[in-house]
């Protein structure tokens, strides 16, 4: 028996978060329930929702558990809940408005049994209107502070440096090990810190392009500006080694500039304004999480990072302007990757150990508890 078949035989929790997701929850629910490997713990998350998403599912899938969080605090605090309360180690972690294809779970643990020191394990993303036109396929993080997609499909798994949390599947021990979901960043570069974090300990994080689900967009408003601001240097302050951040800062501040450029000319620099000064107000924060993230590094940046070109949002390559910016930027970084990947540290401090005391859910008291890294 293969790993693909031995997978319908590993039991697998799916916690779904919501908020506000009434008009996509019937769609994401049915295609959890039309999976191959038919999941039993299957549980709603919900974000203080004022739709009546929660009343809906209670009505319409009344088996399925529903814990509704008491404020809307962004998907973190969601995912850890569900990763705490899931009833197996393995956990499909969701968003409300995702479509997954029937053989999607079965898939993705099947990559989790045939590489056991797997820490996450996503397929491959793609718009909901537009199935033939891939969102994400897993992604690399550029060293100067911005995703890098992966835009090469294999039939085998592609271990990349980390992946979306729109439909993840995590191995819970190894997440709680690293403290769970930072629960600070709210939205934007919030899962991609925790799995940038499962690879830097040595937990890779896998794309599998065979395995398919469909995003259903929706639009989001300028205070996603702020947060995208803030949390990128959140995530440099806390992931990167500090030999790092000295030799990329050139970079990081170009992309810094050309960044609050484009946003003053969408009408959003002062969203970005406040991101960059809500990120000065708070490094010590950041710095007091930073020493818990190096102290468990097994990878080292030189190892993770890449420069070969970088993926801006906001649609630029839909321009001839815009194509030419991206073009340009990517080459000044591709040559001053070239001049300071040598000096990057391919090794981190020291192994995780299994014993760290960040790792496992506490129910004593009637409550969970995740230290916060």
């Amino acid at each position: 028996m293969n790993a693909a078949d031995n997978s319908t035989n590993r039991p697998v929790s799916v916690a779904i978060v919501n908020y506000n997701g009434l008009e996509t929850l019937d769609q994401t629910i049915r295609s959890v329930l039309a999976q191959d490997i038919s999941p039993r713990d299957i549980r709603i998350l919900d974000n203080n929702s004022t739709d009546g998403s929660v009343e809906f599912v209670k009505a319409r899938f009344p088996k399925i558990a529903v814990t509704k969080l008491p404020a809307n605090r962004g998907p973190n605090p969601a995912r850890n809940e569900g990763l705490r309360a899931a009833l197996h180690d393995h956990v499909l972690v969701m968003d409300n408005d995702i479509v997954l294809a029937p053989d999607y779970i079965s898939r993705l643990m099947g990559v989790h049994i045939e590489n056991p020191e797997a820490g996450a394990v996503t397929g491959q993303i793609r718009f909901h209107d537009r199935p033939d036109t891939i969102q994400y396929n897993g992604t690399y993080i550029h060293y100067a502070g911005e995703i890098m997609l992966n835009r090469r499909e294999s039939a085998d798994p592609i271990k990349v440096g980390c992946v979306s949390a729109g439909a993840v599947l995590l191995d819970r021990q190894k997440v709680f090990r690293l403290g769970g979901f930072d629960e600070d960043f709210f939205i934007g570069w919030e899962d991609g810190d925790l799995t940038f974090r499962l690879s830097l300990a040595g937990f890779p994080c896998y794309a599998v392009s065979k395995a398919v689900c469909f995003h259903i967009r929706r639009e989001r408003g300028r205070k996603w500006v702020r947060f995208q601001t803030r949390n990128r240097w959140w995530f440099i302050g806390k992931n990167y080694d500090a030999r790092t951040i000295v030799l990329a800062l050139p970079a990081i501040l170009l992309l810094q500039l050309g960044a609050g450029f484009f946003f003053l000319l969408k009408g959003d620099f002062g969203s970005f304004c406040c991101g960059t000064l809500d990120a000065l107000r708070s490094a010590p924060m950041i710095m007091g999480k930073r020493k818990a993230v190096q102290s468990l590094k097994k990878i080292g940046d030189g190892a993770l990072l890449r420069g070969e070109r970088v993926d801006l949002p906001g649609g630029l390559e839909k321009s001839a302007p815009g194509r030419f910016l991206l073009a340009a930027f990517s080459l000044l970084f591709r040559i001053y990757w070239c001049l300071i990947r040598v000096f990057l540290k391919a090794e981190g401090r020291r192994q995780p150990s299994s014993r760290h005391s960040g790792a496992l859910p506490s129910r004593e008291g009637g409550k969970a508890e995740v230290r916060k890294f």
